[in-house]
C-alpha cells in the first residue's frame, strides 16, 4: 500500500515535469523558429532588393551609354530587363503576402515595367536617332520610377520584418518569465509532494522508535496511533498486539507475586507471632545479660526486617532483576515498588 502510494506521488511528479518541459521546449523551439525564419527573411529581401537595384543601375547604365550615342549593346539590355521582370515576379510572390500595405507600390512597379519593357523594346527596333533618344528618355524616367518604389518596397519590408522579430523577442521575454514561474510552481509543488512523502515515512517512523524506546524501558502500557492504512499501520497494529501480551504477562507476574507475598506474610506473621512469644519469655530469663539481651535484639530486627520485606512485596508494581552473581538474576524490591520505571542500562 505504501509502494503505491510512493510511487503514484513520484510518477505524478515526473509526469508533471515531463509535461513542463516538452511544452517549455515545444514553445521555445516554436519561438526560435519565428525569429530566424524573420532574420532569413529579411536578409533574403535585403538581398532581392539589391539585386533589382544592381539589375536597374547596370540597365540605367546601358541606357545612359546609348544616350550619349555610343555604340547600343541592346542584347544585354534586354536580358537584364527579362532577368529584372523575373526578379520583380519572385519579390511578390514571396514577400509581398504579409504586408497588404506594400502592394499599391509593388502595383505601380508591375504597371512601370511594360512601359519600361516597351521603350527599352523600340530601342531594339528603331532606326530613327531622335525616337532612338525619346525611347531612351522615357526608359530612364520609368527606371527612375521602379528604383524608388523598389527602396520604399524595400524599406516597408524590412520596417514589417523588424517589427516581427520585435514582437517576437517581446514574446520569447514573456515566455521566458512565464516558464520561469511555471518551473517555480512545479518546483514549490514538487517540494510540498516530497515532503508529503517524507510525512507519511518519518512520522510513523518517529512514532516506532519512541515506541520502542517505551517498551525497552517496561513501559507495556503506551500504544502507537497510526492512522494510515499500510504498512506502517500493519506495523502500529503489531507493537500494539506485542505490548499487550507483554503487560497482560507482566500483569500475570505481578498478581502471582501478590500472592506468593500474601501467602508468606500469613506463614511468616505466624511464625514471627510464636518467635516473637517466645523470645520475650527468654528476655524474663535473662538476668541482665547484656550480651544475651543484644542477641535477641538482633533476632527481633531480622524478624521486623522479614516482615518487611513480605510487606513490601505485596507493593511490587512491576518486575524488574537485577545481578545476583555472574549467571543468576533476582528481583530488586526496592525498584519494583516504585510508581514510575526506572531506566535499565
Amino acid at each position: 500500500m505504501l509502494r503505491r502510494k510512493l510511487l503514484m506521488y513520484l510518477s505524478m511528479l515526473v509526469g508533471l515535469l515531463v509535461v513542463v518541459a516538452v511544452a517549455a521546449i515545444w514553445l521555445l523551439q516554436g519561438v526560435l523558429s519565428d525569429l530566424d525564419h524573420t532574420g532569413t527573411q529579411d536578409a533574403a529581401v535585403a538581398e532581392n532588393a539589391n539585386q533589382m537595384s544592381v539589375i536597374i543601375s547596370g540597365i540605367e547604365i546601358e541606357l545612359r551609354e546609348i544616350q550619349i550615342g555610343r555604340e547600343r549593346h541592346l542584347d544585354n539590355l534586354l536580358e537584364q530587363v527579362e532577368t529584372l521582370r523575373k526578379c520583380t515576379k519572385e519579390f511578390g510572390a514571396e514577400y509581398l503576402r504579409p504586408l497588404p500595405e506594400g502592394k499599391p507600390l509593388f502595383d505601380n512597379i508591375l504597371r512601370t515595367m511594360p512601359v519600361f519593357e516597351r521603350h527599352v523594346g523600340m530601342l531594339a527596333t528603331t532606326e530613327d536617332g531622335q525616337l532612338a533618344i525619346g525611347h531612351t528618355t522615357e526608359a530612364m524616367s520609368a527606371s527612375v520610377v521602379m528604383r524608388k518604389d523598389i527602396m520604399s518596397l524595400s524599406r516597408m519590408m524590412h520596417e514589417h520584418l523588424t517589427r516581427e522579430q520585435a514582437a517576437a523577442l517581446a514574446w520569447f521575454r514573456w515566455l521566458v518569465l512565464a516558464l520561469a514561474i511555471v518551473f517555480l510552481l512545479v518546483i514549490n509543488i514538487s517540494v510540498m509532494v516530497l515532503m508529503r512523502m517524507a510525512h507519511m515515512i518519518l512520522r510513523p517512523v518517529d512514532q516506532l522508535v519512541e515506541a520502542s524506546r517505551r517498551l525497552a524501558h517496561e513501559e507495556f502500557d503506551h500504544r502507537v496511533v497510526v492512522a494510515q492504512d499500510d504498512e506502517f499501520g500493519e506495523l502500529a497494529r503489531a507493537y500494539n498486539h506485542l505490548a499487550e501480551e507483554l503487560q497482560a504477562n507482566d500483569q500475570r507476574k505481578l498478581e502471582t507475586l501478590a500472592q506468593t507475598a500474601v501467602m508468606l506474610n500469613h506463614e511468616l506473621n505466624n511464625a514471627s507471632a510464636i518467635i516473637k512469644l517466645q523470645l520475650r519469655m527468654i528476655e524474663r530469663q535473662a538476668n541482665g545479660n547484656a550480651a544475651f539481651e543484644r542477641s535477641l535484639r538482633q533476632i527481633n530486627e531480622s524478624l521486623a526486617r522479614m516482615t518487611a520485606v513480605v510487606e513490601a512485596l505485596k507493593r511490587v508494581r512491576r518486575i524488574v532483576l537485577t545481578d545476583y552473581s555472574a549467571d543468576t538474576k533476582m528481583l530488586d524490591l526496592q525498584r519494583s515498588v516504585q510508581e514510575e520505571p526506572a531506566e535499565q542500562v
